[in-house]
């Protein structure tokens, strides 16, 4: 896994691209991107920057579990931090709390909520008075931006949606359904 994870991070985009370097006698020399990743990672600079990278992990590994005995040992490191877990507990809770208008479903009507009011109103009042994220909302990874793409969320999107929730089936799209009408057979 951690070859792997090497791999990964010494690849790039341009790994499936052939490029050409000129040099100053005019003659060009092509890369083949990912088999030249391949030989630099088995060669004795891709090992040395292996182990580099290697230790930089240990170091930060060791970083953070000298942290959490540092908090152990100290009560008022402790308390600081139970404190700010329950913070950041609540504030998940208040968020997933913000998102209950979708689960307040009448049953029959998909678009109603049992108060009567369509779900998009809801969402998108919450969504401009900023309670709510929603599509372009939502910060995307820069890095992850290829041909076109904005780049990829962080989180699932298809969730925040106003009708998740309310299992809306297209009965058009009942295809035995209606071959059976076809033929003749009632229900």
């Amino acid at each position: 896994m951690k070859f792997l994870n090497l791999a990964l991070f010494l690849g790039s985009s341009s790994a499936f691209m052939p490029h050409v370097h000129y040099t100053t006698s005019h003659k060009t020399q092509l890369y083949m991107g990912l088999f030249d990743d391949l030989k630099l990672i088995f060669s004795d600079e891709g090992k040395k920057n292996k182990a580099e990278y290697e230790e930089q992990q240990k170091i930060e590994q060791e970083e953070a579990q000298r942290m959490v005995m540092e908090r152990r040992r100290n009560p008022e490191k402790m308390q600081r931090y139970e404190e700010e877990v329950k913070s950041r507990r609540l504030q998940l809770e208040s968020d997933t709390r913000a998102w209950d208008f979708q689960r307040e479903a009448s049953g029959a009507d998909f678009q109603r909520e049992a108060s009567g009011a369509d779900p998009l109103d809801k969402w998108t009042e919450l969504r401009a008075a900023g309670v709510i994220k929603a599509g372009d909302d939502i910060e995307r990874d820069p890095t992850s931006s290829r041909l076109g793409s904005e780049g990829l969320q962080e989180i699932r999107t298809d969730d925040k949606l106003p009708y998740v929730e309310k299992g809306y089936v297209d009965e058009d799209a009942d295809v035995m359904g209606n071959l059976k009408k076809m033929f003749g057979k009632k229900k």
